[in-house]
């Protein structure tokens, strides 16, 4: 649910709608930590469909090239409820999740946690966080797997709007 009754999931996607730029860091006890840079673009498909590309690469510690490490396409949708529903599709696996808008003055939290996750047995949960101020989106994902057996952060990053 959102928290301030004011703001609909509508109003956000407006203000998602575009290209974002940033480089960030990830690790995870079963990966070498990298950083890596993304490029998550979010299109408005209708009233309550968002459709977003997410594109990443990563460079290992020690390393000094990037390279292509990430794809990933869906679409967040608001729900009869009021709800939203984050539908990720990814090579190798799928995710269904489950997410609302938290209103804070001049940002907004959006929250997701998996609902279903296919086409990898190693993947427990997942949970994605996004908090946009202005033309500032942090994002942070989230994930327990059959090897880390509780939630444990993965990705980290700030990203500036470009378009």
């Amino acid at each position: 649910m959102m928290s301030n009754k004011s703001t609909t999931g509508s109003q956000v996607f407006d203000l998602l709608e575009g290209t974002w730029r940033g480089e960030g860091r990830g690790g995870y006890p079963t990966v070498t930590s990298f950083d890596y840079r993304e490029t998550l673009t979010f299109t408005r498909r209708d009233e309550k469909t968002l459709a977003y590309e997410q594109r990443a690469q990563k460079r290992y510690d020690g390393g000094t090239e990037y390279l292509e490490s990430h794809w990933e396409n869906g679409f967040i949708r608001i729900l009869e409820n009021g709800e939203l529903e984050l539908i990720s599709a990814q090579i190798g696996r799928t995710e269904v999740l489950a997410g609302s808008i938290e209103s804070m003055d001049v940002m907004f939290r959006i929250h997701f946690v998996s609902k279903t996750i296919t086409n990898d047995p190693r993947m427990i949960s997942s949970a994605r966080t996004f908090e946009l101020e202005g033309d500032t989106l942090r994002y942070e994902m989230e994930m327990q797997t059959t090897a880390v057996n509780q939630s444990t952060q993965h990705l980290k990053i700030a990203l500036q709007r470009i378009k």
